[in-house]
C-alpha cells in the first residue's frame, strides 16, 4: 500500500487528485495533506479521512514528519520545482500537476534530483489518456488520415480559473504562474499536438498580449509551431473572448481529418477513401476526468512494478521549451528555435 501525501488543497485536488487517489483503496492510501488556507485543509481532510495531525499549513514539514512514498503536487506553477525537489529527497514518488515548471533550468535540477534519489516523476499530460485523444490516436495510428500535417486547435475562454485557496488569483500574476493562459491552458494544447503530429518542436513564431483583462500576464496567445517532420501547429487560447468562443479542434492529415466535439459525436473522422463522415466509438468518461484517473493509475503501475511513467520529465520539459520560445517570439517578434536537451 503506497501512502500518499498531497501538496496543495485547491479546486483541482478537490475535483480530481482528491477522489482519483481515493478510488484507489487498497493500492494507495492519502495519508497526508498540506495547504496554506485552514479551510481547504479542513475540507479535503474530511473528504479524504485524513486524520486532524496530518494536516499541515507547512508542507515542509509534512515531507519532514510523514513517511510517503507518493506525492501529488497540486500547488501554483513557480514552486513545482522546490516542492517535487523536497519530495524526492524526502524518498517519495512525485506526481506533479502541468506545466512541470516556469523555466527549463528548474526542470533541469528536478531530473537530476530524480536521477539522484532514484525516485520517479512524472507531469500531469492528462489530456494525453483522455478517451476522446485515445480514440483519435487510434485513428491515427491506423493510418484513417494519412499523414499528419495540420493542428488546429483554439481554447478561447473569457477568464481565468479563479483559485479556492489563499491566493486565488495567482494565475494571472506574472511570477506564480510563469505566464497566463499560453502556460496555464495553452500547455494541454501543445503536448496533445506533438502527440497527434508524432514529431518534436522546432520553431515557433507566436503573437502575445494582453487586451481586455487588467492583469499582469497575457490574455491572449496566438501560436503557429513548425514540427520536425514538417508539420504545423496551429494553436489560439486566451482569456479574452468576453462572451465566450466557438472552438475549433481537428487535425487535418493527407488522406482525412478528425474533428472534436460537435452534437453527439466526441469525434468524428472523414476519410478521402469514401467522403464520408464516420463515428468511431469512444470509450465513456466521467465529465471532469479528462484522462487523469488513467495517469495516475499507469503511475502507481510504474512505482509498484519499477516501470515506465506515462510522461517522462524530458517530454514535460519538451512542451514547457515550446512555450517558453513562444513567449520569447511574441517579445521579439520573431521566429524563435525551440530548446533541447
Amino acid at each position: 500500500m503506497l501512502r500518499a501525501g498531497i501538496i496543495g488543497c485547491g479546486g483541482i485536488t478537490e475535483r480530481r487528485h482528491g477522489p482519483v487517489l481515493a478510488s484507489l483503496a487498497g493500492r494507495v492510501t492519502v495519508v497526508a495533506l498540506a495547504d496554506l488556507a485552514e479551510e481547504r485543509l479542513e475540507l479535503m481532510g474530511g473528504k479524504l479521512g485524513v486524520t486532524s495531525e496530518s494536516l499541515y499549513a507547512d508542507w515542509e514539514q509534512m515531507l519532514t514528519n510523514e513517511e510517503l512514498d507518493l506525492v501529488h503536487i497540486c500547488t501554483p506553477h513557480h514552486l513545482h520545482e522546490p516542492q517535487a525537489i523536497a519530495a524526492m529527497e524526502s524518498g517519495a514518488h512525485v506526481f506533479l500537476e502541468k506545466p512541470i515548471a516556469t523555466c527549463l533550468e528548474e526542470v533541469d535540477r528536478m531530473i537530476a534530483t530524480s536521477a539522484r534519489t532514484g525516485r520517479k516523476m512524472t507531469v500531469g499530460h492528462n489530456q494525453l489518456f483522455s478517451a476522446g485523444h485515445r480514440a483519435a490516436m487510434k485513428q491515427i495510428q491506423a493510418g484513417a488520415i494519412g499523414s499528419v500535417f495540420l493542428v488546429r486547435t483554439e481554447g478561447l475562454g473569457g477568464s481565468h480559473v479563479v483559485g479556492r485557496g489563499i491566493s486565488r488569483g495567482w494565475r494571472t500574476e506574472a511570477k506564480a504562474g510563469g505566464g497566463g493562459p499560453l502556460i496555464d491552458n495553452g500547455y494541454h494544447q501543445v503536448y496533445t499536438a506533438l502527440n497527434y503530429v508524432s514529431s518534436p518542436a522546432v520553431r515557433v513564431y507566436a503573437r502575445i498580449g494582453r487586451y481586455v483583462q487588467d492583469i499582469e500576464v497575457e490574455d491572449t496567445a496566438l501560436v503557429l509551431i513548425e514540427h520536425a517532420n514538417g508539420a504545423t501547429t496551429s494553436l489560439q487560447v486566451g482569456w479574452s473572448a468576453l462572451a465566450g468562443a466557438t472552438g475549433v479542434n481537428e487535425i487535418l492529415g493527407t488522406e482525412g481529418q478528425i474533428r472534436f466535439g460537435g452534437g453527439d459525436a466526441p469525434v468524428s473522422v472523414w476519410r478521402k477513401a469514401t467522403g464520408e463522415w464516420t463515428k468511431p466509438s469512444v470509450d465513456s468518461e466521467g465529465p471532469d476526468e479528462l484522462g487523469l484517473p488513467v495517469a495516475v493509475r499507469r503511475f502507481v503501475d510504474a512505482i509498484e512494478n519499477d516501470g515506465a511513467v506515462p510522461v517522462t520529465a524530458a517530454e514535460g520539459r519538451h512542451v514547457l521549451a515550446i512555450v517558453l520560445a513562444a513567449y520569447r517570439s511574441g517579445e521579439s517578434k520573431e521566429v524563435v528555435e525551440v530548446d533541447t536537451l
